[in-house]
Order: structure tokens, then sequence, then C-alpha cells
């Protein structure tokens, strides 16, 4: 993480002014469509080609990284702040022509500093241009080997400008959408890094989509895994992701998907509560605190929600330094009854050997004597 961290800083640089390129023509044409709000004639349309191809060509051409942070900021500047324009709307398309080039031409560089500089560069511009039409760029990248241009791969894909499009009814491109979800489906199997993977389940917790919620329970599922033989890591994750599939449950009209989720939000979040009180004795103070963070931000968010009270009791409790044992069983059930939550939503824990419903969520095995600290 640390190492993503430091190169994305140094990609962010700000270069000064004898770097920049000339955007005169291309602000001209900018601001005037953008004023009147017209379709561009032939004239403005060659200006947009001749910006890209000499902004692109000079990013290419320069040995400086300064010089390449500068334009690419100067060519995201010049996308403008009306995304529905037919400005915006040529200009992206311009950009789509340019990058799949760009990348073609940067693959070509025999120097690997500066060819791994400049693919950095042409991928965190695709994502800050925001926009579906790109999208196509950032797919073929998901798997990168440089965790930089996979961070920005899957944030071209995943940002505020892909979501607001793909989710209105006058811009959504369904053939897009599922092509960003099937992408990203594909790499979580893989994926490590806990920043892409809030990333992703940002992205899939706000699109309804079957795939989009394909892709939330295979990631609890693999929450869920490393809780139950104690090798959690980063758990942000599961902040983001309890509170995705809580909103999904509440908000849900089908009653199989509502309870599906709530069912998998109780599994999850019962095994958090369960590390922090079995945990005490063998995880690190920050491991604990990573815990307790989970529980009351989830608590905070949506919880109460989900109970449709004004608050738990789960903040308190763990003020007060006591154990978490009556909310627990409020919240998730025990051997004999159902919790709240399953009444509510009306899901069962699966079925013993019996065949009799369980009405309590798996329990974690017993800690190993010593967990490892991964604290970064």
């Amino acid at each position: 993480m640390k190492r993503i961290l430091v190169c994305l800083s140094l990609l962010f640089i700000m270069a000064p002014c004898l770097y920049a390129i000339d955007v005169t023509e291309i602000s001209e044409v900018r601001l005037r469509n953008e004023a009147s709000r017209s379709e561009l004639d032939s004239t403005d349309l060659g200006l947009i080609t001749k910006f890209w191809d000499k902004a692109i060509n000079t990013m290419l051409l320069s040995d400086d990284s300064q010089e390449v942070v500068e334009i690419r900021r100067q060519i995201e500047e010049q996308k403008g702040s009306m995304p529905l324009s037919f400005y915006t709307s040529a200009y992206i398309s311009g950009a789509n022509e340019s990058l799949k080039v760009a990348f073609q031409n940067a693959q070509r560089i025999d120097d690997p500093v500066k060819k791994q500089m400049l693919e950095q560069n042409l991928m965190i511009l695709t994502a800050q241009l925001k926009d579906p039409e790109l999208a196509e760029l950032a797919l073929s990248r998901l798997d990168d080997g440089d965790p930089v241009i996979r961070y920005w791969a899957v944030r071209a894909v995943t940002n505020s400008g892909v979501i607001q499009a793909l989710s209105s009814e006058v811009t959504a491109d369904e053939d897009a959408k599922a092509a960003i979800l099937n992408g990203l489906k594909g790499r979580i199997v893989f994926e490590q890094q806990a920043d892409i993977m809030v990333m992703i389940i940002n992205f899939a917790g706000v699109i309804d989509h079957p795939t989009a919620r394909e892709i939330l329970q295979t990631i609890a599922e693999r929450r869920i895994e490393s809780y139950m033989n104690w090798s959690v890591e980063s758990e942000e994750v599961d902040t983001k992701l309890l509170i995705a599939m809580g909103n999904i449950a509440m908000i849900q009209e089908d009653e199989a998907v509502k309870a599906s989720f709530a069912r998998q939000f109780a599994r999850l979040y019962a095994l958090v509560f369960q590390r922090y009180q079995m945990g005490q004795d063998v995880l690190s103070d920050w491991q604990i605190e990573a815990a307790v963070t989970v529980i009351l931000e989830v608590d905070k968010e949506v919880l109460a929600k989900m109970l449709n009270i004004p608050q738990t009791g789960v903040s308190r409790a763990i003020q007060q330094n006591s154990r978490l044992d009556r909310e627990y069983e409020s919240i998730f059930g025990d051997r004999l009854r159902k919790g709240d939550l399953a009444m509510i939503y009306q899901f069962e824990y699966g079925k013993d050997a019996s065949g009799k419903p369980l009405t309590e969520p798996p329990q974690m095995p017993a800690p190993p004597a010593k967990i490892t600290d991964t604290e970064e």
C-alpha cells in the first residue's frame, strides 16, 4: 500500500508553467460551444483533434515526468464542466481515439522507466476524464502487474462520473455497464489491494444490476473465510462492504434478494464482533482498534436503520468497555432464538444435520496462539 501511495504522490507533482502547451484554440472552442450549446462544426472538430494530437505527442516525446503531469492536467481541464454538452461528447470521442494510439505507442518505448511513467500517466488521464466511453481502455488493464496502473484502471471504470452516466436514464449504456461489471467480477478473484477493493465495493453498491450484487456476495464470502481462519487484513474493506450490503438489504424490493443480503450482512458482521471479543488476548492493540472501528461505523451508518430503531446499545457497550454478548445475541440470535435481523428480514443461517433451521451465525474457531500484525 505504501508503495502505491508514494507512486501516486510522485505522479501528482505540480509542474512549473514553462511546461504548458498552448491551449488558446481549444479553450476558445470549449468556451464558445459551452455558451451556445450548439453542435460543433467541422472546424471546431478539427481543432479538438489537433489539440489531442499535439498534447499526446508531446507527452510521449517527453522524458520529463513533471512536463507529462502538467500536460495531463491541461488535457483534463479542457474537458470542461458540462458532461452532456456537444463539446464534451466530441472531446471524449477524441480522447478515446488518441488514448488508444498513445497506449500502443507507449508499449513500443524501450526505456522501461519512461515506459512505466507514461503508461501510468495515460491511465490516470483516462480515469480523470470520468467517462464510460473510455472504459474499454481501462478494462484491458485491470490485471496489470503495475499496482499504480491497476489502481487507476479500476478507478477509471468506477468513478463518480461513470456511476452518474450509467445510472442516468438519459446516458445509461447497458453494454458498457455489463462490460465493466464483468471485468470487475473477474478482478476480485485475485485482487489483494484494499483501496482497489473499496472502489469496487462502492461501485457495485450503487449500481442496480445482478452482477453488481454477485460481486458483493463474492467479496463477502472471501471476507468471511478470512475471519474464520483468523487471517483478516484491511478491515476498512469490511466497513464499506457491510454498509453497502446493509443498504441493499433495506432498499431492495425483491424479497429473496433482501433476505440474501441481510443474511450475508449478519454473517460477516457477527464475525467482526466475534473477532473483537475472542481476540482480546491475541490481537494487537491496532488490530483490536480496527475491529472496533468496523463495529462502530457499521452500527452508526446502517445497523440502527436496518433494525428501525433510533440507536442500538453497541456504541454504549464499547464506550463502557463492556462485553457485547447481550447486544450480539439481540442482533444476531443464539442457539435457541432468532436475532432481530433474522426476524425482520426473514432469513435463517442454514440448517443443522437434522434439517432444523439454524438461529445463530457461524462461530469462529478458537484463535491461534499468535496472529501476525500486518499494520502498514
